[in-house]
């Protein structure tokens, strides 16, 4: 990412953090209200 911006080009990470998240959210919420259960999701970004 920092070679990218040192050399303004576009970059776009799609790895995982970046492309499940909202998958892993959906499916804690999920079952917090199937089984009556507290969850928390907690996002910690990855730029690679």
């Amino acid at each position: 990412a920092h070679i990218a911006r040192e050399n303004e080009l576009s970059f776009f990470a799609a790895g995982h953090h970046a492309t499940e998240r909202y998958g892993v959210q959906a499916l804690g919420e999920y079952l917090a209200k199937r089984f009556a259960i507290e969850h928390l999701f907690i996002d910690c970004p990855n730029p690679a």
